[in-house]
């Protein structure tokens, strides 16, 4: 004759939730939370649409802004701005144009201003 295994009841069948004693309703109340959570990130994903990079030329030529940028993106390189009696030296991260910018190498991690730097023309 064959061996017979007992059964088991139907409640002991929880697999990994045997141990975990919650109700239905704050499951519900955790899922629900969940979703709003998720619909709040997606949304503020769609609202941000990246970072804005913008070009002070400090009395020079205008230069357009940079929208939608992306996080490690490198900065493409405007045309130098021009300065009647200034030769332009570059862009800078800082108002006192201590900190050159590289668009080779750095990579944007938030929205910033580049700040243009000049040096008079000698006559």
């Amino acid at each position: 004759m064959e061996e017979q295994t007992p059964k088991k009841p139907a409640s002991s069948f929880r697999g990994l939730y045997k141990h975990v004693k919650i109700s239905v309703k704050t499951l519900d109340k955790v899922i629900i939370v969940g979703i709003l959570l998720l619909i709040v990130l997606i949304i503020y994903g769609i609202a941000n649409n990246g970072y804005t990079v913008t070009f002070d030329s400090r009395g020079g030529s205008d230069v357009a802004m940079l929208t939608d940028m992306m996080y490690s993106d490198l900065i493409p390189e405007p045309e130098p701005p021009t300065r009647e009696g200034y030769c332009f030296t570059g862009w800078y991260s800082d108002e006192n144009c201590t900190y050159e910018w590289n668009f080779e190498t750095m990579q944007i991690s938030q929205s910033i201003t580049l700040y243009a730097g000049w040096e008079a023309e000698s006559e």
